[in-house]
C-alpha cells in the first residue's frame, strides 16, 4: 500500500471568508438532490459510492493526489471549496458547480446523478466525481459550512497538471452566497454610507463603468455599490490582475453571474471593446483604475489612431487610486482628454491607508522568508514614500538594521535624518550595508543590473509595487550562472538565483507585491476607505464636468468635503465620554 503524497497547487483557493473550523467537526454527505431529477444514465466507468468505499484527502490550497485508492480507479485529485449556506442549499449549489464543468467540457459532457453525487466525463480518459457535505458543528450558533468537492480520475494514469488547473479553478468560481455578501458588506460601511449619500440621483446611471481591480472580496462589494449608485451590470468590465489572490475564482465567478464582463488587464483590447459596447448602448464611459492598465492604453490608442476621437469624447475620466498609475501620467498630462479624479495623491490615502499597507508587507514578507533570526540583521527599503517610510519604521520595531534610499533628494534627507543609513547612489547601499532583506516600494523598477551586481551574501527581494515591475527580473536572471531554483516558501512561490558570483539572491512571491500573495492585501475594513474615495471620485466625475488633466488638489478638495472623513472620524476616532456632572464640595 502506497501511502498519498500533497501536491501544491496554486490555483486552489482556501475556503470561504469569515470562517473558522470548529474542533471535531465530522462530514456527513448530502444525497438529497433537488427535485428535478437528473437522467439516470450509467456513468462513465464510475461505480455508486454506496458500492465502495474510498479515500480521499483535501485540506486548505492543495490537491491531493494518490497513486492508490480502495476502489481500484488509480490515481485521482480532489479539491474542495467551502461556502457559507445551509444544507438545504447545497444540492442547489452542486448542480450549479457542475453545470459550470459541463458547460466547459463541452456538449459530450453528460451529467449523471448516482446516489448522492453527480458524475461526467470532462475529457477523454478523465471523469469527474462531485458531491456536497457539510459540517456537524457543536456550536449551533456558527455559521453552516458546505463543502463542494470535485474528484478527477482518470485510468491510464495521473491526470495531467494543466488539466487539473483548467477543472479546478472552473470548480472553484463558485459565486458567494448571500451571507457571504452580506459579510462582506458589513465589513465596508463607510463605502455603504457613501452609497446613502449619493444613491438618490442615481449619479452613474447611463455610465458604463471599466474597472482595473485586484480580485479580492472587497472588490464584490465596490461592483455592487456602483450598481446601488446606477451603473448597469450588464455593461461593466472589470480588468482582472492575475495575481495569487486567495479569493480570486470565486471573485470570478460571482462576477460572471452578475453578468459582469471580466477581461485580462494586459489584453490591449479590453478600452477598445469596452468603449464600442458603451457606444452602441448609448453609455458614457468611466474608468475606476488601479495601476494604470486604463487610462495609458488609451492615450496610446488615441495616439496612435486606433481611438478615434469621437469614441475618445465618450470617457467622462478616470479615478486612479495607485501612485504605479499616477507615474505613468507624467509628462502626458498635456493628452488627457478627460479629468483624472487621483485618490493615489489624496491625503486620505497617503496619511492613513500607508500604514496598513506596509504592515501587510512586512508581516508577510517575513513569513515568506525561512526560519532566520532577523533581530540585528540588515534590511534595506528602496522607496521613502508614504508606504516606504512606514516599512522602515515597522523593520526598525523589528529590530532590523536599515538602510533607505529614495531618489528624491528630500525624501533622502529625512530618511537620513530619521537615523537610517542612506546614500544618494543606490549601488553603493548593497556593498556598504550588504541587506538580507531589500523591500522595494518605489511603484517602478528600482533594482536592475547594476545594483543586483553590488550584492553581497544571500539577500531576499520582496516588492510592495502594484505590478512585477519592482525588480528586473530578466537582468537578474541574465546574471546568474544557470536557471532559478524554485520551492515553496510557507505555501507560496519564490525563486532563486545564483549570481556567478556565489551570491543567492531569491525573489519572494514571484516579485509580485507580497502584499497580496496568497493572501488579501488588507483587511476590508481597511479597504474600505480608499474605495469609498473611488465612489466617490467616480460620482463627482459623473456629475460635475470638470478640465481635462491631472490636478491632485481637485480630489482633496471632494474628498475633504464630501462628508467620507468626518464619517471615519465618527466611526474609529475617540468614544464620547458621559456628560460632566458638577459636584459640589462637601460641606
Amino acid at each position: 500500500m502506497h501511502r498519498p503524497h500533497a501536491v501544491k497547487n496554486a490555483s486552489i483557493v482556501a475556503p470561504s471568508i469569515g470562517l473558522t473550523s470548529a474542533h471535531h467537526c465530522h462530514t456527513r454527505i448530502l444525497h438529497a438532490l433537488c427535485n428535478d431529477r437528473l437522467p439516470p444514465h450509467a456513468t462513465s466507468g464510475i461505480e455508486s459510492r454506496a458500492d465502495r468505499e474510498f479515500k480521499i484527502m483535501t485540506t486548505r490550497n492543495e490537491y491531493h493526489r494518490t497513486s492508490w485508492s480502495t476502489d481500484g480507479l488509480g490515481p485521482f485529485a480532489a479539491t474542495t471549496v467551502e461556502v457559507a449556506a445551509t444544507p438545504e442549499d447545497g444540492p442547489r449549489l452542486l448542480r450549479r458547480a457542475a453545470r459550470r464543468l459541463c458547460d466547459a467540457a463541452g456538449p459530450q459532457a453528460t451529467l449523471v446523478q448516482v446516489g448522492g453525487e453527480l458524475t461526467a466525463r470532462l475529457e477523454p480518459g478523465l471523469n469527474a466525481m462531485m458531491f456536497v457535505s457539510t459540517e456537524m458543528r457543536s456550536d449551533s450558533a456558527a455559521s453552516p459550512l458546505l463543502r463542494l468537492t470535485l474528484r478527477l480520475s482518470g485510468r491510464s494514469g495521473a491526470p495531467p497538471t494543466a488539466s487539473l488547473d483548467r477543472w479546478s479553478e472552473i470548480w472553484h468560481r463558485q459565486p458567494f452566497s448571500v451571507p457571504e455578501v452580506a459579510r462582506i458588506a458589513g465589513e465596508q460601511p463607510l463605502m455603504n454610507s457613501a452609497v446613502e449619500r449619493l444613491r438618490d440621483n442615481q449619479p452613474l446611471a447611463g455610465v458604463a463603468v471599466l474597472l482595473a481591480g485586484h480580485f479580492l472580496t472587497d472588490l464584490i462589494h465596490l461592483v455592487g455599490c456602483l450598481a446601488e449608485l446606477g451603473a448597469p451590470l450588464e455593461a461593466m468590465t472589470v480588468l482582472r490582475k492575475d495575481y495569487a489572490y486567495q479569493w480570486r475564482h470565486r471573485v470570478h465567478g460571482h462576477l460572471e453571474e452578475q453578468g459582469v464582463r471580466v477581461a485580462d488587464c494586459t489584453d490591449p483590447r479590453a478600452v477598445r471593446k469596452h468603449t464600442a459596447y458603451a457606444r452602441r448602448e448609448g453609455l458614457r464611459c468611466l474608468a475606476l483604475d488601479d495601476g494604470g492598465y486604463i487610462t495609458p492604453p488609451l492615450l496610446d490608442q488615441i495616439r496612435d489612431g486606433s481611438l478615434t476621437p469621437d469614441e475618445a469624447a465618450n470617457w467622462v475620466g478616470a479615478v486612479e487610486q495607485t501612485m504605479a498609475g499616477i507615474y505613468q501620467l507624467r509628462g502626458r498630462e498635456a493628452e488627457l482628454p478627460y479629468p483624472v479624479f487621483s485618490v493615489a495623491q489624496s491625503r486620505l490615502k497617503s496619511r492613513i491607508e500607508s500604514y496598513w499597507i506596509a504592515q501587510k508587507a512586512v508581516s508577510t514578507a517575513l513569513e515568506l522568508l525561512p526560519v532566520l533570526k532577523i533581530e540585528g540583521q540588515p534590511a534595506l527599503v528602496i522607496g521613502y514614500g508614504n508606504v516606504g517610510a512606514q516599512i522602515a519604521v515597522l523593520l526598525t520595531q523589528r529590530r532590523m538594521r536599515v538602510a533607505v534610499h529614495d531618489s528624491d533628494i528630500l525624501r533622502l534627507i529625512d530618511a537620513h535624518e530619521s537615523g537610517y543609513v542612506t546614500a544618494q547612489d543606490l549601488g553603493t547601499l548593497p556593498a556598504r550595508h550588504e541587506p538580507l532583506l531589500v523591500l522595494g516600494a518605489t511603484g517602478h523598477t528600482s533594482m536592475s543590473t547594476q545594483e543586483f551586481k553590488a550584492l553581497r551574501g544571500p539577500v531576499y527581494l520582496a516588492s510592495v509595487s502594484s505590478r512585477d515591475t519592482e525588480f528586473d527580473l530578466p537582468a537578474l536572471e541574465s546574471l546568474a550562472a544557470h536557471g532559478p531554483t524554485k520551492h515553496p516558501m510557507s505555501g507560496t512561490s519564490s525563486r532563486t538565483h545564483s549570481l556567478t558570483g556565489g551570491v543567492d539572491v531569491t525573489v519572494l512571491a514571484d516579485g509580485r507585491p507580497v502584499n497580496f500573495h496568497e493572501t488579501d492585501s488588507i483587511s476590508n475594513l481597511h479597504s474600505d476607505l480608499v474605495y469609498a474615495g473611488m465612489l466617490t471620485g467616480a460620482c463627482t466625475i459623473a456629475t460635475r464636468p470638470a478640465q481635462p488633466g491631472l490636478d491632485p488638489a481637485w480630489a482633496d478638495t471632494v474628498l475633504e468635503e464630501s462628508g467620507l472623513l468626518r464619517d471615519y472620524y465618527a466611526r474609529y476616532g475617540p468614544t464620547p465620554g458621559p456628560p460632566a456632572t458638577d459636584v459640589s464640595p462637601c460641606s
